[in-house]
């Protein structure tokens, strides 16, 4: 600690004299244990007197901290941010966390470390990213519109539409290569289009001729784009959706739990005349209020109305703030000690107990049977198909369960779910033509353990050898071949076919709920408090010693 001190120190005096500088840095990571790296420009118009805005570019898939600032037209963004007199910071984001978890939590513990070494413009901070961290720059900047300025996406998979309300505190970019995988776009348009439905302005270029790549030949436009964009440090007014308490922090408010886990929390606040804190609430059960002392008055006494009814009025000391909870259609107000929320916060918000760790290995993964149990609790749909191509996530640790490690534990993919009705013969066609194809399965270096085209399944049961002639593999079901079921899938299967369906991609007529994974699974752990799940036979392979 006493050197990472002294660098600082040193840095920040060279500094002065108006040098750029590229610093190889560490900080010291709660969530992954020791240092971890990441990779900072200092521009010549850092004087350490003045604020500078500070922009955060976040690599894709396999990369790393120096991907961004090494890898594109010799450190293209490196001059881009000298050139416009901006910090330029790129954190290592958990290498493939897809900056959900762990990733999430690299990039603010970089963003309070700079923060604290650094004089930094609190009203433009800024995302950026490549493919990976395209959508993760997308990912922070909706859970996060009370922190970030703007957020430009460059070739991200997909663009979070049930936080897409939030777009209307913080702009987005998205760039896109028409050339790219079609993927692509078929998971960035359903985001883009609720937010213009919300009324934010979401801007949407495809560049003609270009690949996956192509949107980052130019950071110089990029950057300058965002430097147009600057946060409203003290709104008087703000809407705020959350998934998960697990982000529920914005703006003057922090929700602290939900009336029904699995539906989307919307606070709409306002400040209005006589120091009044004006609230409408969707879904919301218990928060608190931290009056802005640049919005109200904190030496007066200050009202707090819900849903049209007056809960308080009085005084709210300085370091104090409001604890709101509903019971009985009625809320009730407390005031105490201000909660410190770091926003680099790491497994502060218990959600379940598991008996024991859950995991994606062997061929009936028990990870993979509460997955799928808990998409049928969220969609009400007979059956659940579940593919782990892919995967990287991580097991559910023994113990107390954090939301963090519900959400963790199905990376990379976290779209609304979908249900379809297929007849019982359509889903054995779908059974059959995943099993065919378990050794094309294109298994990557990124991917963990665990991975595979063994399709993991609710609601049924199936036999399957392996070792037969791919044609051959299925052997027996538990379906009626006349029946029509109600089936749900993640989204990525209707976008990138991550479950072979048997010659029907793009032809199925499906219905996207307005539940993501991430939030069926929060709920089906908030549900019963205990997250647990038995190998009972629900995929058998009879050939021996297979383990797919």
């Amino acid at each position: 600690m006493k050197l990472r001190f002294l660098l600082a120190l040193c840095t920040s005096a060279h500094l002065v004299a108006g040098e750029a500088q590229d610093l190889h840095l560490t900080y010291p990571s709660v969530a992954e244990g020791g240092e971890q790296p990441y990779r900072l420009f200092v521009p010549s118009a850092y004087d350490g007197q003045h604020a500078l805005p500070l922009i955060i570019a976040m690599h894709g898939t396999g990369g790393n901290e120096n991907t961004l600032f090494d890898e594109y037209d010799n450190g293209a963004p490196k001059r881009a941010a000298e050139k416009a007199g901006v910090l330029l910071v790129s954190p290592r984001g958990a290498l493939v966390s897809e900056y959900r978890g762990v990733g999430e939590y690299d990039v603010l513990a970089v963003l309070e470390e700079v923060r604290r070494r650094y004089r930094v413009d609190e009203s433009r901070i800024y995302l950026t990213g490549h493919s990976m961290g395209g959508t993760g720059s997308a990912y922070l900047a909706l859970h996060h519109p009370d922190v970030f300025a703007a957020a430009a996406s460059l070739a991200a998979a997909y663009s979070f539409p049930w936080l897409a309300r939030n777009a209307r505190s913080v702009p987005t970019l998205w760039i896109g290569g028409a050339e790219d995988n079609e993927a692509y776009l078929r998971g960035v348009m359903p985001g883009i289009d609720r937010m213009l439905k919300f009324g934010a302005k979401p801007i949407f270029e495809l560049l003609p001729g270009q690949g996956h790549k192509g949107p980052v030949q130019d950071f110089y436009r990029v950057f300058a784009w965002q430097l147009k964009q600057q946060r409203d440090l003290h709104p008087k007014a703000y809407t705020f959706d959350v998934d998960t308490p697990l982000q529920g922090r914005g703006f003057w408010t922090t929700v602290e739990r939900l009336a029904t886990p699995g539906r989307i929390a919307c606070v709409e606040a306002e400040a209005v005349a006589d120091d009044t804190a004006r609230f409408a609430l969707r879904n919301v059960a218990a928060f608190a209020f931290a009056p802005d002392p640049i919005v109200f008055d904190r030496q007066q006494p200050i009202g707090v109305t819900i849903d049209g009814a007056e809960c308080w009025r009085g005084l709210i000391p300085e370091k104090n703030e409001l604890a709101l909870r509903s019971e009985a259609g009625k809320w009730f107000a407390t005031s105490r000690p201000q909660v410190s929320h770091p926003l680099a916060e790491w497994r502060a918000h218990p959600v379940a107990e598991a008996p024991e760790s859950l995991d994606m290995l062997g061929t009936e993964k028990r990870l993979a049977n509460w997955i799928t149990d808990a998409m049928r609790a969220a969609t009400g749909a007979d059956i659940a198909l579940y593919s782990a191509v892919y995967y990287r996530g991580l097991p559910i640790p023994q113990g107390t369960v954090d939301i963090v490690d519900v959400i963790q534990c199905t990376r990379p993919f976290d779209q609304s779910l979908v249900t379809v009705q297929l007849t019982g013969r359509n889903l054995e066609d779908i059974l059959r033509a995943n099993l065919a194809a378990l050794e094309s399965y294109p298994h990557l270096a990124v991917d963990r353990p665990g991975s595979g085209r063994v399709i993991q399944v609710s609601g049924l049961h199936y036999i399957f050898d392996s070792g037969k002639p791919p044609a051959e593999r299925l052997i027996s079901t538990d379906l009626d071949p006349a029946r029509t079921y109600s089936v749900a899938f993640e989204g990525q299967v209707m976008e990138r076919q991550t479950i072979l369906l048997g010659g029907r991609f793009k032809q199925l007529d499906y219905r996207t709920t307005d539940t993501p994974l991430s939030m069926a699974l929060y709920a089906h752990a908030a549900g019963s408090g205990r997250i647990e799940a038995k190998a009972e036979g629900r995929v058998r392979d009879l050939h021996d010693g297979a383990a797919r």
